[in-house]
């Protein structure tokens, strides 16, 4: 599952490789005050990892490039402001999130929503550029065009716990506001037919931070 997962971070990898050269190689050069404390959000652009055709009509993996589908997240993050120095590092996010326009062919009404958190962890060491990485655990719900259950009915609809890895940066803008773009990669288990339903994809956003940020 590692090998799986690694080739999925290399996008937020390379973005990350091509920003730290922008920022100052010299030590941390500012200085914060305020609570550790962030809000924000931003659209998201994702692969459903959802199959083509209608319902019930799905390969036994349904796979990538299906249809890519626009949506939006909502991130509320704390920061530890106590410890050892590295712990300043460490942090808290909640995330909701929900990916709902588009849709895959043949899937009209799909629709995939998130809700949950996790650890974060932050390198504080450039003034501008932060990279991070996440982990978050989720409740994950996906509605899709109605199909014939066994034993009766229809099926449209499922929910489970999920898992997410998530690497990215952010970018200070003012002493407040930090541009955001990271690349998130979603294990949802066996769903569907598919031996591991993996959503994926790119959010850009925004926050705002409580704690200001000075020049020295």
């Amino acid at each position: 599952m590692v090998f799986r997962l690694l080739p999925r971070l290399l996008p937020a990898t390379f973005l990350i490789a091509l920003s730290i050269p922008l920022a100052s190689q010299t030590t941390y050069d500012a200085r914060e005050g305020g609570l550790p404390f962030a809000v924000g959000g931003g659209a998201s652009n994702f692969d459903p990892y959802f199959a083509q055709g209608p319902v019930p009509v799905y390969s036994r993996d349904p796979g990538t490039g299906h249809g890519r589908m626009w949506g939006a997240t909502v991130w509320v993050d704390a920061g530890i402001p106590f410890g050892a120095g590295w712990t300043h590092n460490l942090g808290l996010e909640a995330q909701f999130q929900s990916i709902f326009a588009g849709g895959s062919p043949g899937q009209t009404d799909l629709k995939e929503t998130s809700t949950g958190g996790g650890p974060t962890y932050t390198w504080h060491h450039w003034n501008r550029v932060r990279p991070y990485g996440k982990y978050l655990f989720s409740l994950g719900r996906v509605d899709f065009t109605p199909g014939p259950r066994v034993g009766g009915g229809t099926y449209s609809h499922d929910s489970r716990a999920t898992n997410s890895f998530a690497a990215g940066i952010q970018l200070r803008c003012t002493q407040h506001i930090w541009a955001r773009a990271e690349y998130e990669y979603q294990l949802w288990g066996s769903l569907l037919n598919a031996n591991q339903f993996a959503p994926r994809g790119l959010t850009v956003g925004v926050m705002y931070n409580m704690r200001r940020s000075h020049d020295r």
